[in-house]
């Protein structure tokens, strides 16, 4: 992202961070969901240059580019984001600014003012005065000080994506369903337990989709998991050694899908509901109390505190499925009973 902050306003703190994120993609899309491109053609970062670097489908190793002028809003760049984090793709790479870029490979730069070769002084004030020869520079020097880990990391992902997909799928014979979240499973079962379906619970193998990595952290989690299983599993088949149901949550936009030894379905969300997402949304309101929203507060770009609650999924969860196991409570899992009952038949 160039924007029009790239020479007088640093690219900001959380952007730098979300190169570490599990999901690059997503992590600017939640960015965006929280306002930080907001504010149009005032906002640097709303406005930007992207390079997308594409492969050849019949040779993943022959890479090509094209240089993008892309705005960060629902029907442009974050459309591209979308699909990029659906298959987890690497959105973006360690910064290298257009004048660290000239200085690397025109010459040094005695400040940003006064170049050693007076020449390059004009590409070096706007990024509109760069030729189509110097963004051609730009992006081979780009690819080669970055792209290639970029590359390593996605086929990385991919690999390991696989790996774990075929040691799940080929663990038992019992047909297996996987969910987005690491609680889903609870709740899952729990219902199953309290609704007098134990028979049904029986006949079932039900995880999650992610891998925990400790500290709170886990990846390969969420709907972006259960793509990624979906694809790998479709393009190997032979992995289908039983039934699978892939489980997305009710504020994904998937529609159902029946291959042979595979289903994907949708939690049928309930509408006017406190929670309007995840597993949780089959939750009755009043069970939602306070005691389960700690609050928490970070600091803005400009030293602004910003206070917010954040709901304590874990918590919850166990409240819920090892205090309290009211059945009342679980009425609306009988949407995925139904659903698990049409899995196994």
């Amino acid at each position: 992202m160039a924007g029009y902050g790239f020479g007088e306003i640093d690219i900001p703190s959380w952007w730098i961070d979300n190169i570490f994120k599990e999901n690059q993609a997503q992590g600017i899309i939640n960015a965006f969901k929280q306002g930080l491109f907001n504010g149009g053609h005032s906002n640097p970062m709303y406005l930007g240059y992207c390079i997308i670097v594409v492969a050849s489908p019949s040779n993943t190793i022959s890479l090509s580019y094209m240089i993008q002028h892309l705005r960060m809003f629902e029907g442009e760049g974050i459309s591209i984001l979308k699909i990029m984090a659906r298959y987890n793709i690497p959105a973006h790479t360690e910064v290298t600014y257009p004048d660290q870029f000239l200085s690397h490979r025109y010459g040094y730069l005695i400040d940003k003012n006064t170049p050693i070769y007076p020449i390059y002084s004009h590409i070096s004030q706007k990024l509109e005065y760069w030729s189509v020869q110097v963004w051609e520079d730009y992006c081979s020097y780009l690819m080669v000080e970055h792209g290639q880990n970029m590359l390593i990391d996605y086929y990385e992902k991919n690999s390991k994506v696989k790996v774990e997909v075929k040691e799940t799928i080929k663990k038992d014979d019992k047909p297996f369903v996987l969910t987005e979240g690491e609680t889903d499973p609870i709740y899952i079962r729990t219902a199953l337990k309290v609704l007098g379906k134990n028979k049904l619970l029986e006949q079932l193998d039900i995880e999650w989709v992610g891998t925990s990595i400790g500290k709170g952290k886990s990846i390969n989690t969420g709907d972006s998991g259960l793509n990624s299983t979906r694809d790998v599993l479709l393009a190997n088949p032979q992995f289908l050694t039983r039934k699978v149901l892939l489980l997305y949550d009710c504020d994904t936009k998937k529609p159902d899908e029946d291959h042979e030894n595979l289903k994907i379905r949708k939690i049928p969300q309930q509408n006017n509901r406190k929670v309007k997402k995840g597993i949780e949304n089959l939750f009755p309101d009043h069970l939602f109390t306070e005691v389960f929203y700690a609050n928490k507060s970070k600091y803005g770009d400009y030293g602004e505190e910003i206070k917010f609650q954040e709901f304590q999924k874990m918590k919850f969860c166990e409240w819920i499925c090892t205090q309290r196991q009211q059945a009342k409570d679980f009425a609306d899992f009988a949407l995925i009973v139904n659903i698990l009952k049409e899995f196994i038949s």
